[in-house]
């Protein structure tokens, strides 16, 4: 079969690899669908710390069952696959926190991806709810979506994003956009994405966004004032790398804010100086968020059949060979999302 290899940082080629073979309570994946995220560019770049070459990557997924081995999903079922396979035992499985697994795997890091005509799902995935039934009417690209928009979720319920709450959102990529449309489907009353790309301004207000602020600082901060008549925002998510935390990023928020820290930070980023006294006497909370569990994605998949319209997202689609012109438009960030729709097969 055709795959897209990652060799080694810079490395990424396509080229014939052998057909995956069905293992004992697994099933073979016929890939229909992989959208490129962004940790698919960082990776290509520079490596990640989970990473083992060579490797295909892709860890958004969805497709067609080609072949299976014991119980699961039937041959020719429409599914989508949850990228971690976890342990189940430790103690972050047994309280839920799947995305926390001391002996995690993921499709695309440490086992072979979705950007291949064929995806081996192991026992353990199949076993522990890794395979989810694609909703009737919900397209293979839009079913790939499911895992970008399931973090959203684990995010916006870390800081409780709900019913008439005010919400500041930094960057407008997929994950911003995807975070405006979950909020206003979580109640917000208000939803203001910060967004410096000229490009994608106009984009942020396609999506329905009360306010799109291009510039930060001063201009932010009386912005801000003015929208929420001086209450400051009731949470403020940080989709992107490229924010500053500190003081006058507190600011922003009103007294019992919450922020969510949904974006990694580039690794030599010196450490914030912030003014604990604010975190103290105003009650802010500063909440971490990583991946995601299957019960996000099955409510992700949830809101994909129903009231969200993620395929508006999609704003490039390329077939397998094309690989390097979907990678080099996230890269860009020229659009939205970026998919891998055809793969030849």
């Amino acid at each position: 079969m055709m795959a897209a290899v990652l060799e080694a940082p810079g490395n990424l080629t396509l080229r014939v690899v052998e057909d995956p073979v069905c293992s004992e309570g697994g099933l073979i994946l016929k890939v229909e669908a992989c959208s490129i995220c962004s940790t698919d560019v960082k990776m290509i770049r520079r490596g990640q710390k989970d990473l083992v070459y060579p490797r295909i990557l892709g860890h958004e997924i969805a497709g067609t069952v080609f072949e299976r081995d014991g119980i699961g999903p039937r041959v020719g079922e429409r599914v989508q696959v949850f990228p971690g396979i976890f342990c189940g035992r430790c103690p972050s499985c047994r309280r839920g926190a799947e995305n926390m697994c001391e002996r995690i795997r993921i499709f695309g890091f440490n086992l072979d991806g979705g950007f291949a005509e064929y995806l081996l799902v192991p026992r353990e995935s199949v076993r522990n709810s890794g395979v989810f039934p694609v909703p009737d009417g919900v397209k293979f690209e839009d079913a790939a979506l499911a895992e970008p928009l399931a973090c959203c979720i684990n995010a916006q319920e870390r800081v409780e994003v709900g019913e008439g709450d005010s919400v500041l959102i930094f960057g407008a990529g997929p994950a911003g956009i995807l975070h405006a449309l979950l909020a206003r489907e979580r109640g917000a009353s208000m939803v203001v994405i910060v967004e410096p790309l000229e490009r994608r301004v106009d984009l942020a207000r396609s999506f329905g966004a009360d306010l799109v602020v291009s510039s930060g600082g001063e201009d932010l901060a009386a912005q801000a004032d003015e929208a929420t008549d001086g209450k400051g925002f009731d949470v403020a998510i940080l989709a992107s790398r490229d924010v500053a935390v500190d003081d006058d990023l507190l600011a922003l928020l009103t007294p019992g804010g919450r922020m969510s820290l949904f974006s990694g930070f580039p690794f030599d980023l010196a450490a914030p100086r912030l003014d604990l006294n604010q975190l103290h006497y105003r009650e802010i909370l500063i909440v971490g968020s990583y991946g995601c569990t299957p019960a996000h994605n099955r409510r992700a998949l949830d809101l994909i059949s129903g009231p969200l319209d993620v395929g508006r997202l999609i704003t490039e689609r390329v077939s397998l060979a094309e690989i390097s012109r979907g990678m080099e438009h996230a890269d860009k960030r020229e659009g939205l999302k970026a998919v891998v729709t055809d793969f030849g097969g």
